[in-house]
């Protein structure tokens, strides 16, 4: 992805992925310090993250009611929580459920609560939560893709009815789905790339909008110097260009193009 639309030489860097030790794109969301970049070992993971784009899509391929909405209601049926932490879709039992994101599961479970439960982990803090299944179609330790199929809906758990509870974590703490998944494109859409690749980053900059790293559905920011030194000793030397070719680049990786 040039200034022309031509596409960069990577450089003399080693893109492989390291199967004993964190990705590249976790490293750039946690290292703090550009003193341990070139040792992929020797970074802390308690530093302040980057600000990250996941690709998101919507949970099925067509659009649902929402039910009930993220924060304080009402106690639906004089059982459901006050505090609700997710996004209700009214969609019939046995209706198929799909990925919000590529992902890695890490539950499968039944609870009192949100009865049939999966969460998959997304990455950059990112956790999704799918309560209320009839069935599980995916396993604990899969890797999924965005748009996969992993249940069906149901009304187990803590109900009232059928509906997929849809909850979204960052950093451990619920926040709103909505932003993120209520537009997001459908689960079948082949606009959005179906995973991020880790060995397709590059740096792009300019002089009005900084650095940061793209690849296919990823938008990373590197706010400070620290980060950017981190950037450049992992992936190579930035692809410069102005302030406009940085938006189109941006664009571009985000829509899901190799960058």
């Amino acid at each position: 992805m040039g200034a022309k639309g031509s596409s960069p030489e990577r450089g003399n860097v080693d893109t492989s992925r390291r199967e004993d030790g964190p990705t590249r794109r976790q490293i750039l969301a946690y290292a703090g310090i550009a003193a341990g970049a070139t040792a992929l070992g020797g970074l802390g993971f308690g530093a302040t993250p980057a600000f990250a784009a996941v690709a998101w899509r919507y949970p099925f391929r067509e659009r649902h009611t929402i039910s009930s909405a993220f924060g304080p209601r009402q106690s639906p049926g004089d059982i459901g929580s006050t505090n609700h932490q997710g996004l209700d879709f009214a969609a019939g039992t046995g209706t198929q459920i799909y990925a919000v994101a590529s992902g890695t599961v890490v539950e499968t479970s039944t609870n009192t609560g949100y009865g049939n439960l999966t969460r998959i982990d997304h990455g950059d803090g990112y956790v999704s939560w799918y309560g209320h299944q009839s069935a599980f179609q995916v396993s604990t330790g899969a890797k999924v893709s965005a748009g996969q199929k992993i249940g069906l809906v149901g009304s187990t758990g803590v109900s009232t009815g059928a509906h997929l509870h849809l909850g979204i974590t960052k950093d451990g703490s619920f926040i709103d789905p909505a932003p993120l998944i209520e537009d997001a494109p459908l689960a079948n859409d082949t606009s959005s790339p179906p995973q991020q690749l880790d060995d397709e980053l590059i740096i792009i900059k300019s002089s009005g909008r900084g650095a940061a790293v793209v690849g296919p559905g990823y938008f990373n920011a590197l706010p400070t110097a620290e980060f950017q030194a981190c950037a450049v000793a992992l992936l190579g030397d930035p692809l410069i260009g102005n302030d406009r070719e940085f938006d189109v680049w941006k664009s571009i990786a985000i829509g899901g193009t190799k960058a």
